[in-house]
């Protein structure tokens, strides 16, 4: 069973900061901390605005730092919205979040000038930082067509298998020789092999050939789970390490078939 996976959820994935240099990584990080620190002294101020009035006069400012904030952010981001911006990186959104202490007492002025600070150092952080080469509405246009033609190329390559199959790699020698010359050609040499578990669509053997050779060196550095694509000829079309075979799971969805221990092969329904 194949899923096409909606479009909409590609378009909408959020932009991590990992499509970024490491520069602009730093300038997010100080717009991001800059917004959080902003919205929690306007969120501090209106709870105790009208409980305390003399605090309220040593924070009746709120206004004119967050001019200052987003002539910054228009400048290095190249957007004052802070909810998009606050959305690039959630992960990332939420370590810096934990970082701001939440001030509930009103009549702490001395941890409200410690808060402001703290935001007047971010602050100064993003106006010394390199603007991002782009806005980030464009990278993230960018990245969604990047993972829109992904998902083209994993649809691609399921419609051109004749058969899928997710295999583990096993030594040959647990083999008889009978079985060894019913599955393996006569010129393949490794000791290692692909003992398939299940698939999609065309049924494999049981036991097949890898597509590349693995010496007992090796062995321990490769990768021990492969999804296998193979024409009708029983030629490898490509091979996914198991870290590389997420998207291509996904759409694949519930097998079609599986071998169990004993070697049967059975139809799921």
């Amino acid at each position: 069973m194949i899923s096409i996976l909606p479009l909409l959820s590609v378009l909408s994935m959020p932009v991590t900061t990992a499509s970024f240099s490491g520069s602009e990584r730093r300038t997010l990080q100080s717009a991001i901390s800059s917004a959080l620190y902003s919205e929690e002294i306007n969120r501090f101020y209106q709870q105790c605005r009208q409980a305390d009035a003399k605090l309220a006069g040593v924070i009746s400012e709120p206004d004119k730092e967050r001019s200052k904030l987003q002539q910054l952010l228009q400048q290095k981001v190249h957007t004052v919205d802070i909810q998009q911006l606050l959305n690039i990186d959630p992960k990332q959104t939420a370590d810096l979040k934990q970082n701001i202490v939440k001030l509930n007492d009103c009549v702490d002025a001395v941890a409200f000038q410690t808060l402001l600070d703290s935001y007047d150092l971010a602050l100064f952080s993003l106006e010394i930082a390199a603007p991002l080469s782009t806005a980030v509405s464009n990278k993230s246009s960018v990245t969604a067509s990047q993972a829109k033609q992904a998902q083209q190329q994993t649809l691609a390559l399921i419609e051109s298998s004749h058969a899928i199959a997710w295999a583990n790699i096993a030594d040959r020698q647990q083999l008889s020789a009978v079985q060894q010359a019913n599955y393996l050609h006569p010129d393949y040499q490794g000791r290692y092999i692909f003992k398939v578990q299940h698939g999609w669509r065309g049924n494999t053997a049981n036991y097949l050939g890898m597509h590349i050779f693995v010496s007992e060196a090796d062995i321990d550095k490769t990768a021990r789970q492969w999804l296998i694509f193979l024409d009708k000829n029983g030629h490898f079309i490509n091979a996914l390490e198991a870290e590389q075979a997420s998207d291509h799971l996904k759409a694949l969805q519930n097998a079609d078939w599986r071998y169990d221990v004993h070697g049967n092969l059975h139809r799921n329904n």
